[in-house]
């Protein structure tokens, strides 16, 4: 996952407000990214109350999403696989990355 959030720190073009994205990825590992105009900052664990976007996901799918450009849908949502409360700010953090 470290070489995922570097990668996107790398390839960050910038979005068009700040934007903050809890992620929870398999239950255990906790980052909060914040997107701003210019530059993507990635903190350990929970930093901010009320993130903008709250986005719990496995590894594997994660991995999927990133390294293959794969597009989650109905399924992964339904399995528990994906869950978020802002799909529209995670398909925009992606293209900020290049994705």
């Amino acid at each position: 996952m470290e070489n995922i959030l570097n990668e996107a720190i790398q390839n960050y073009k910038g979005m068009s407000e700040k934007t903050t994205i809890y992620f929870i990825i398999d239950e255990s590992i906790k980052k909060t990214v914040v997107a701003d105009l210019d530059k993507l900052e990635v903190y350990d664990g929970k930093t901010v109350d009320n993130a903008d976007c709250v986005c719990k996901i496995s590894s594997n799918l994660f991995k999927k999403i990133w390294y293959e450009n794969y597009k989650p849908g109905m399924k992964e949502i339904f399995s528990g696989e994906l869950k978020t409360n802002n799909p529209e700010i995670l398909q925009n953090f992606l293209k900020a990355c290049g994705k």
